[in-house]
């Protein structure tokens, strides 16, 4: 047995507002948890996928400033204003259309040379002012002093290659990568963590526009990454602290109340629709990636128990080392998740706002579509998208409420034994 203290990993994954929820989880543990503790809880490795990434790399980049981190992520959660977050792109829907419908493309006259590649470019929606966020409050410079002063072990954000389809790691680690997974649909670089990785991470498909990064473009990570907490585990992680930002449960899920059966005789709107799609990109894989984690640890469990610790384990990482480039090992997860559902919550706000919250008439009509099709009852995709203080700032409230529910898990989940 080492005599190494375990590695610990926080998960952060993606839901586009739903991220507030994330904020509020970890203000409780770097904020309230230590005087249970008695010190301060510590990340090893730090992982995050869509707006996740941008939770993950504030996290990283002030983990030398608990207090910072915590009071910083509410300040920028509460004050959104949805009308001045969320733009409608008129530019983006005409360039969809020259491009798509008409077969036009985007060029300059010859006289005045050739035209310089956009940054971003894809999404329905303005990024303007998350851009701005991003790359003003996020010190990305730490993250390095970070991980040289030995706070941290690793970072990684998630994106998707849209033009090989591959999945990329964005990993910063001063012990270099370890040996990565042979699936030529995963890939990792290692590298200091920019804003454009960040960005491109966090580029939910069609909303959110793509970002170029060298000679590829880039979108969100949850869009083919089956296997969201793979990062933390490759990077050497023990234990996973997993936040989802699902409220119900699978079995809950597939067991509709009477009442939603009874609403959706006819087929669903195509805001329904869109707003299960992201779930199923977003939210989905995480809950799989758990249930794989939970059927490894059992077969290292039982086979220990069976044919002996050490040599199941031995003899079955030999196989697994020559094949996957690293063995098993039996890895501790913890899982938050929402106490309600934030669907529901956002369909409840968003019915209470005033015509002129949603800033453009074509986020007013999509909005309103949304909540009449589903009855006002739930609205995944609206959740999505309500980048606003008076939602967003509930979101937080409930994930500091959740964290210290579980606070006896959260303290067994820092100790060293």
């Amino acid at each position: 047995m080492s005599a190494q203290p375990p590695k610990r990993a926080l998960v952060l994954s993606g839901g586009g507002a739903r991220g507030a929820y994330e904020a509020g989880v970890v203000r409780y543990i770097l904020e309230a948890l230590p005087d249970h503790l008695g010190y301060r809880p510590r990340f090893d490795i730090v992982c995050g996928t869509s707006v996740g990434a941008i939770n993950a790399a504030w996290v990283a980049a002030t983990a030398d400033q608990p207090g910072k981190c915590v009071q910083r992520m509410q300040v920028l959660w509460k004050s959104l204003v949805f009308s001045e977050a969320v733009k409608f792109s008129y530019g983006e829907i005409w360039r969809f259309l020259r491009r798509n419908l008409l077969g036009q493309r985007f060029s300059l006259p010859a006289l005045q040379g050739p035209r310089k590649p956009p940054h971003r470019e894809g999404g329905f929606l303005k990024t303007g002012f998350f851009d701005r966020i991003v790359r003003d409050e996020i010190p990305f410079h730490k993250i390095g002093e970070n991980l040289e002063s030995g706070l941290l072990d690793a970072v990684s954000v998630s994106a998707t290659n849209i033009i090989t389809g591959q999945t990329t790691v964005f990993a910063h680690s001063n012990r270099g990568l370890p040996p990565w997974t042979r699936d030529v649909r995963r890939v990792a670089h290692r590298g200091a963590l920019t804003p454009e990785k960040v960005l491109a991470s966090a580029a939910i498909p069609l909303l959110f526009p793509a970002v170029r990064i060298g000679q590829y473009w880039y979108c969100d990570g949850g869009l083919r990454q089956n296997t969201p907490i793979s990062p933390a585990l490759r990077l050497g992680a023990d234990r996973v602290l997993v936040v989802a930002l699902r409220g119900r449960t699978l079995e809950e899920r597939v067991t509709p109340p009477p009442e939603m059966l009874s609403r959706y005789r006819e087929h669903p709107t195509q805001a329904f629709v869109i707003g299960k799609l992201l779930d199923a990109l977003l939210l989905d894989p995480l809950e799989y990636d758990l249930d794989v984690l939970e059927r490894v640890n059992a077969i290292l469990e039982y086979g220990g128990e069976a044919f002996g610790e050490d040599v199941f384990v031995d003899r079955l990482n030999e196989v697994w080392r020559a094949h996957r480039g690293q063995g098993y090992r039996v890895v501790r997860p913890l899982l938050l998740r929402p106490s309600e559902d934030l669907g529901a919550l956002a369909a409840r706000f968003a019915r209470a706002q005033p015509d002129d919250f949603w800033g453009s008439l074509p986020l007013r009509t999509m909005s309103k579509r949304a909540l009449e099709a589903e009855g006002a009852a739930e609205s995944d995709f609206l959740s999505y998208l309500l980048f606003d203080g008076g939602y967003t700032g509930r979101l937080l409230e409930m994930g500091y409420r959740d964290a210290a529910a579980q606070r006896e898990e959260l303290v067994a989940f820092f100790e060293d034994e």
